[in-house]
C-alpha cells in the first residue's frame, strides 16, 4: 500500500510562527498608539496564526 503524501506540516508550522513572531514584533515596536479598532486586527491575525500553528504541530506528530 502507498503511503499518502505529506502535506508539509512542518513549513505550515514555520510559516504560522513566523507570523506569529511578525505580529508581537511590529505590535510591540510600534512607536505610534494606533486605534482600538486597529489593534483587534493584529490580536485577531496572531490568534488565527496560533491556532494554525497548533493544528500543523498536532498533525506533524501524528503523521510521523
Amino acid at each position: 500500500m502507498v503511503k499518502s503524501q505529506s502535506k508539509n506540516w512542518g513549513l505550515r508550522a514555520a510559516l504560522c510562527a513566523a507570523v506569529v513572531v511578525w505580529q508581537i514584533y511590529e505590535m510591540a515596536t510600534a512607536s505610534v498608539f494606533a486605534p482600538s479598532d486597529a489593534g483587534y486586527v493584529n490580536y485577531l491575525i496572531v490568534g488565527v496564526a496560533l491556532i494554525g500553528l497548533v493544528a500543523s504541530l498536532l498533525k506533524l506528530v501524528v503523521e510521523n
